[in-house]
Parts: C-alpha cells; structure tokens; sequence
C-alpha cells in the first residue's frame, strides 16, 4: 500500500508493522534467551516468547477479519531496537551487566509495542472494529504485565546485581 488515504489504510499499515515487529521480537528474544545468565531473566524471557507467539496468531486472526495480508515491508522501528541490542551485546561486560542491558532492551521493545497496540486498540474502536479491537486489546494487556514483571525483575535483582560490581 503505497498510500494512506483513511484511517482504515493507516490501521492496515500498523497491523502489517506490528506483526513484522513480533516476528523479529521472536528472533530477538530467542538471541536474549541464549546469552542471559540470570535464570529468573531468562524464564521472563521464555514466557514472553510463548505469549508472542499467540500475539503473531491474534495478528493473523485479526489481518483475515480485515482482509489483508502481512506486508514485505520490515518494521524499522523494532529493527533498530534489535540492531543497538545487538551492538551493546558485542561490548565486553560482566555477566551482570549483560544481564542489565538484555532486560532494558527487551524492556525497550516492550514499550514500542505498547506504544503501537494502544494506538491501534483506538483506531479500530473508532471504526467499529469490536473484534479486532478486543484481540488488541488482549495483546495490549500481555505487554503491560510483561513490561511489570521485567520492571520488577529489575528493581529486585538484576540491576542490582550489575550495580554491586
């Protein structure tokens, strides 16, 4: 789609990205699973991995109801996010420390797509979309309580950790 002439074309752009973000947020969180050290970290990151799993169907569900399928396009947004993780990765630091920034950037990716499913729980509300706007809405919900969990995690233990050090 090559123009955004209504709110519907805008709503089908921001499905299509927010399904190419939980496809890559699935790699990502794959690359966090394997190099965290912290186990409670690490389960966090392996229940999120399942929930986003579920949250890739609700997409798909919700791209049949409207007719529309996954774009090509690639979600920039969650790519950079990815990408300075990765970066960060690569520098040398204490299992502690990496512990630390592995969760602020999946932190990070979860306030991205908080950002992106409160937006589109609106629209679709707006244009009537019950049923798309309540599977949103689920997902929404799952990534507030996983952004609570990895606040938690980091309050309790892991920047505590890296700050020791």
């Amino acid at each position: 789609m090559n123009q955004l002439r209504t709110m519907r074309d805008l709503l089908v752009h921001d499905i299509q990205m927010m399904y190419s973000a939980e496809e890559l947020g699935l790699e990502g969180l794959a690359t966090l699973v394997e190099n965290v050290s912290d186990a409670r970290l690490r389960a966090a990151f392996e229940k999120h991995g399942v929930e986003t799993k579920r949250q890739v169907a609700r997409l798909e569900q919700i791209m049949e109801l409207m007719e529309i399928k996954p774009s090509r396009e690639v979600c920039s947004a969650m790519k950079g996010l990815l990408t300075d993780a990765e970066k960060l990765m690569r520098k040398e630091s204490t299992p502690q420390v990496l512990d630390a920034m592995l969760l602020a950037a999946a932190q990070k990716m979860e306030h991205y797509e908080i950002a992106c499913y409160g937006t589109a729980v609106q629209m679709t509300e707006d244009l009537g979309m019950t049923q798309a706007a309540e599977l949103l809405r689920q997902t929404l919900d799952e990534e507030k309580r996983t952004d609570e969990i990895l606040t938690e995690l980091a309050k309790q233990r892991v920047n505590v950790k890296a700050e020791v050090l």
